[in-house]
């Protein structure tokens, strides 16, 4: 996988994560949703995660993400150590 391909995905899963707990805090306190706000929210939340990325640099975002992979997939797969 490419550097830029791990820069994606984890800005991704940065704006996914920030609209749920948009959409998630809207619904606790029975408020509709505004999906201006969201949207804001939403992008915002990618522009900062890729000015944080772009200042750590590609190569270690890399292995932080590759290192992370590797320890979530040992969780779900093989045998429980204890």
């Amino acid at each position: 996988m490419s550097d830029y391909q791990t820069l994606g995905m984890v800005v991704g899963a940065v704006m996914i994560v920030a609209a749920l707990l948009y959409v998630l805090d809207r619904r606790a306190k029975t408020q509709p949703v505004d999906y201006t706000d969201l949207g804001k929210i939403t992008v915002g939340s990618g522009v900062l995660a890729s000015g944080v990325l772009y200042s750590l640099g590609t190569e270690t975002v890399a292995d932080v993400a590759e290192t992370v992979t590797t320890a979530a997939q040992d969780m779900f797969v093989g045998k429980p150590e204890f």
